[in-house]
């Protein structure tokens, strides 16, 4: 039954986008982590050595096809018969899976094979030293008598309590070979697989490591994606930004400061661990104006750092590593998920029994395309969310991926070339003159706040607070700070809370049956006083043919815009 159903899926035209609608093709926020125990056997001792010539780029869109014909093939075979389609893990053959909007091409980067025996710089020896370490807290998780039989495999005496095995394999791991030997008896022979994801939870990419973990390997899937992110959140951000740099010397893509939020200052250090220390990136939320060179598409800036994630910040001996700490920006604090990878392992982790079982192409064809149904569902949630608020005819993705409302071409009838000032009947047609106030619903317009939203408008005013707080976001990538309502108390409103209103008037609408059209573009609000006799006598003689009155009417004792 499985193998008729991966048939059925490689016979089916899927796109593996591999995308969000919210974060669109490139995010500029990726939580990057590793599934240790998604593996599949397979002996490294008999993998060839790649040619001399291999760079470590690797055609994905010919690899990937080769997998799916391998797949087609063995449903069509007989019992017994070799598939001569068949796809070996080896390290000149091999790639990630990087959606094809989000990769620079069809050729990415897979580089394990310099995790043989590459020197490693002195900078990047940390790298070796954190794999260790993850390797021995596996062991600690395993029962007395596996390690006593790991520490007989390895020729190491097996007599002693737990931990006095666990030290001998550690000290037995300081050699390259025994400590393959034994991450092989630990998590399988190959070494899991490290997945990129945006903090909706959705998966950008997916490696399949053929060896153990090391930064080497997000360094391969970011250097292959067409627009680095600008922030990277990993559990051992000083250990990729290390190596990423010393990959690419003369264009340093972990900058300013190696990927720290600040300088590493003593002085830096200290208010970060007082709690004094913020580093505000705006463009998180709203993109610059005057874009950087080279930016990200969708923030503007060129800026791009490396952070810990929230319960991996503290194991690190660095005391410069403070300056890694989603904490210090205002803009992700409380914002964003840093776990959103443990949560989909601990999901995927019924279908290790399964999955551990397939060979490495059977395997690598349907963890793509397990994670392709799941990122389906996370984007169709997203989706009926919206859907809500604003009708599905509207809805389109924009040349970044991210969903948005289509402008819709105004009509003959929108377009006037006189000043049109609309009467009430214009406004709310269907209503007689005689309706009451109660009925136009406009008695809220005379009564004072509740305590609870004079407290709540007291809160958003407040200038001794932090002016670039978030206090609404309304669209994906623009929000409303708290610097934003202060235009509130004076005749000029800040243009923003302007349009932020006109949509809510739209959507209220909508939910009505009715089409509203608001337009932010040229607009001029001139707002009058209430005058008993004649309104109109109050109107200015600039008034131009794309202005926007908001004239009062006197209906039934109350005053109406």
């Amino acid at each position: 039954m499985l193998h008729a159903y991966m048939h059925f899926e490689a016979l089916t035209a899927h796109s593996y986008s591999y995308s969000c609608y919210k974060c669109g093709y490139y995010p500029p926020v990726v939580i990057m982590d590793l599934h240790r125990k998604g593996v599949f056997n397979m002996p490294t001792s008999e993998m060839e050595t790649p040619p001399a010539d291999f760079d470590g780029r690797v055609n994905i869109k010919d690899f990937y096809d080769s997998v799916t014909s391998q797949i087609i093939c063995t449903g069509l075979l007989t019992s017994g018969r070799k598939n001569p389609f068949l796809v070996l893990p080896s390290y000149h053959n091999w790639a990630p899976w990087i959606g094809p909007k989000c990769r620079d091409g069809d050729i990415v980067f897979n580089t394990e094979h310099e995790k043989l025996h590459a020197p490693r710089q002195a900078a990047e020896m940390s790298d070796l030293q954190m794999t260790e370490e993850r390797l021995q807290d596996a062991l600690i998780n395993l029962r007395v008598d596996m390690v006593r039989k790991l520490c007989k495999q390895c020729g190491i005496d097996s007599k002693g309590s737990k931990m006095d095995l666990i030290l001998r394999l550690r000290e037995e791991m300081k050699n390259r070979s025994s400590y393959d030997k034994i991450f092989e008896k630990v998590w399988g022979a190959s070494g899991g697989w490290a997945v990129v994801m945006c903090p909706c939870a959705v998966v950008y990419s997916i490696k399949f490591n053929l060896r153990a973990e090391s930064p080497r390997d997000y360094a391969d899937i970011l250097l292959s994606w067409k627009h680095f992110p600008n922030i990277a959140i990993y559990d051992f951000a000083r250990g990729l930004a290390t190596h990423t740099n010393l990959r690419e010397p003369e264009n340093l893509p972990f900058s300013p400061h190696e990927g720290r939020l600040a300088e590493a200052s003593n002085d830096n250090v200290k208010s970060a661990a007082e709690g004094k220390l913020k580093v505000h990136l705006p463009w998180l939320k709203s993109k610059k104006k005057d874009a950087d060179t080279n930016c990200h598409p969708l923030t503007g800036s060129s800026e791009h750092y490396t952070l810990y994630d929230v319960f991996h910040e503290k194991n690190t001996k660095d005391p410069r590593d403070i300056l890694r700490r989603i904490a210090l920006v205002p803009e992700l604090a409380g914002w964003v998920n840093s776990q959103c990878a443990e949560q989909l392992f601990a999901d995927m982790r019924k279908n290790n029994y399964f999955l551990n079982t397939l060979t490495p192409s059977e395997h690598i064809f349907m963890m793509r395309n397990k994670l392709h149904h799941y990122n389906t569902q996370c984007n169709n949630k997203t989706e009926e969310s919206i859907k809500k608020v604003v009708s599905e005819d509207v809805l389109q993705l924009d040349h970044n991926g991210q969903i948005v409302m289509a402008a819709q071409p105004p009509t003959e009838a929108d377009v006037t070339t006189q000043p049109y000032c609309p009467s009430m009947s214009d406004l709310l047609p269907g209503l007689t003159p005689n309706q009451t106030s109660d009925q136009l619903n406009r008695r809220i317009w005379a009564v004072n706040p509740l305590p609870a939203q004079q407290k709540l408008l007291a809160y958003v005013l407040d200038k001794n607070k932090d002016p670039y707080e978030d206090i609404l976001s309304y669209s994906p990538g623009r929000t409303l700070t708290r610097c934003d309502f202060w235009s509130l108390a004076f005749e000029e409103v800040e243009a923003q809370i302007a349009d932020q209103c006109f949509q809510v008037i739209t959507a209220l609408g909508a939910s009505q049956g009715k089409d509203v059209h608001t337009f932010s573009i040229y607009l001029v609000v001139t707002w009058l006083p209430p005058f008993h006799n004649d309104p109109l006598a109050a109107l200015p003689d600039n008034i131009g043919t794309k202005d926007i009155i908001l004239l009062p009417s006197w209906e039934s004792g109350h005053w109406i815009l």
